[in-house]
């Protein structure tokens, strides 16, 4: 077998040449396809797992969409729940007039227009032209402007409080970054395993924030769940590493579970390390 090093000269004089500078991009591409696949490294909702993790919800659960956005994801989850109840959550103008149009009419949709964080109050809301809209400014395009407001933030305990709502069993979020205050701002309902499951995207927005993936790693050691990496048709046992918390080229979906949740069984699961 060939040192790392002598196979790493090789491969340069390979591909550092005419004819492999026309080939690098297209094995670069190959590449980045079968990783996408192999590490569940998606966020299209339709082959990354969304629509099968809700196939595993009961037939009439209640369900907190926090980013709404345009409302594609409470669409996909009452196609799948029709009796489903659900709460959408959201800041921007665009998603209050998405809700109006698209559900306006619909009793089983509560749409909030406000943010979800860790603490209650107000905060200034970046509002892109390409709709990654956040709490937080963004430079994922250095000619990107946003249109700045304040809006209402609350938590989910106090959401929960204040509707009078004991327990959740599907809760997606899609904060652009802020997804990991939104479950520390559910503290009160992680501790009582009031919330069933929970799906959260890992992506650029993180970046913006600050917030590692090791962050929510260690908040389950804090409460009765349980974190894995999603797949479609599976979930995984997540074990940290370092080089899964590169959110900018590496983007992904993560479920947590409670552990009561866990103990009524039916999740396919499958022990992968790469």
């Amino acid at each position: 077998m060939l040192r790392q090093s002598t196979r790493h000269r090789m491969l340069q004089s390979l591909f550092w040449n005419p004819v492999g500078q026309r080939l690098v991009p297209r094995i670069t591409k190959l590449g980045r396809i079968f990783d996408t696949v192999v590490r569940g490294y998606s966020l299209m909702g339709i082959s990354n797992g969304e629509r099968w993790l809700s196939s595993l919800l009961e037939q009439d659960p209640v369900i907190f969409d926090v980013g709404f956005h345009d409302g594609e994801s409470s669409s996909e989850l009452l196609a799948v729940r029709p009796n489903a109840r659900v709460h959408a959550f959201d800041p921007s103008r665009f998603a209050k007039s998405a809700h109006d149009t698209r559900f306006g009419d619909d009793a089983r949709v509560s749409f909030h227009n406000m943010a979800i964080s860790d603490a209650p109050g107000v905060l200034t809301f970046y509002d892109y032209e390409n709709m990654c809209n956040s709490l937080a400014p963004r430079k994922d395009d250095l000619d990107q402007t946003a249109q700045t407001y304040d809006v209402p933030v609350s938590t989910l305990d106090s959401v929960c409080a204040k509707e009078g709502i004991a327990s959740i069993n599907f809760l997606k979020i899609d904060a652009e970054g802020y997804d990991l205050n939104v479950i520390e701002g559910a503290r009160g309902l992680l501790e009582n395993q009031s919330i069933d499951i929970i799906m959260f995207e890992f992506a650029s927005g993180w970046a913006a924030t600050k917030r590692y993936l090791w962050e929510a790693d260690a908040l389950c050691k804090d409460v009765p769940y349980k974190m894995f990496h999603m797949f479609n048709g599976f979930l995984c046992p997540f074990v940290y590493d370092v080089r899964k918390d590169s959110c900018c080229t590496l983007p992904a979906m993560y479920v947590l579970i409670s552990e009561k949740r866990l103990a009524r069984g039916n999740i396919p699961m499958r022990s992968y390390s790469f």
